[in-house]
């Protein structure tokens, strides 16, 4: 991630801000909802490693540029882990998410959607094969986070989406939500924001140090797969 992260890593900040339309609950029992289009879903282009307080805050613009050379470089380091262990998260999540559906009762069609930027699909494309209505989630950022240096705050895999379902016959939002799997609270604001469905990470994996995740790279890759799969079945969840 190249811009500055004052409480929050910046992509995460303008993801979350993006979502302006209310959370609305899905109704499953008047939408008439049993096949799903599942849009390609929108994927960062590699995790995130970021302390949610740095100390570089303190000191304006310089330090803010010190900061972001630090997460850069953690991002970097970690960026190998999931290569080297032949994960590969967004076809991972995609997995997850198809058969999360498909064991709630939904039969699901793939939809190939490109996206210019992190954001809901403005056109959605017709599916191959008649569909109820579109899936269209967008990961805005995943990976590990510290709430702050030291031992006493470790690093925690963390994910956060904002998802949505679509008529097809009319294009009626159904469904519309945020989730964030170890959401960090900032002074109240970030991402404890409001209605934002909020998820504990798994205990298991939790890293005193960066040097902890690039020591146990199959750890920190099943922390990474454990928080992917608690934000599909919170997904799921949404749409019982």
């Amino acid at each position: 991630m190249k811009s500055f992260h004052w409480l929050i890593p910046g992509a995460l900040a303008l993801g979350l801000s993006a979502c302006s339309t209310p959370e609305i609950p899905f109704d499953k029992a008047s939408a008439g909802i049993q096949r799903i289009g599942l849009l390609t879903p929108g994927f960062p282009s590699g995790p995130s490693v970021a302390l949610a307080s740095d100390p570089g805050q303190s000191f304006g613009l310089v330090g803010a540029l010190v900061d972001a050379g630090l997460q850069s470089n953690r991002e970097s380091r970690f960026k190998a882990i999931p290569v080297g262990n032949g994960f590969e998260p967004s076809d991972e999540f995609w997995n997850d998410l198809v058969a999360q559906l498909q064991k709630d009762g939904y039969a699901v069609a793939g939809v190939p959607a490109f996206r210019d930027r992190s954001d809901f699909v403005k056109q959605i494309p017709p599916a191959q094969q008649p569909v109820d209505a579109y899936l269209d989630v967008v990961v805005d950022s995943y990976g590990y986070i510290a709430a702050g240096i030291g031992g006493d705050n470790p690093y925690r895999p963390f994910v956060v989406l904002q998802c949505k379902l679509v008529r097809a016959s009319d294009s009626t939002i159904l469904m519309q939500d945020r989730v964030a799997v170890n959401a960090v609270n900032q002074g109240g604001g970030g991402w404890a924001a409001p209605k934002l469905i909020t998820i504990s990470p798994d205990p298991a994996f939790s890293f005193p140090e960066m040097e902890d995740l690039t020591r146990n790279p199959k750890q920190a890759v099943d922390g990474t797969r454990s928080a992917l799969v608690q934000s599909t079945d919170e997904i799921g969840k949404l749409l019982r």
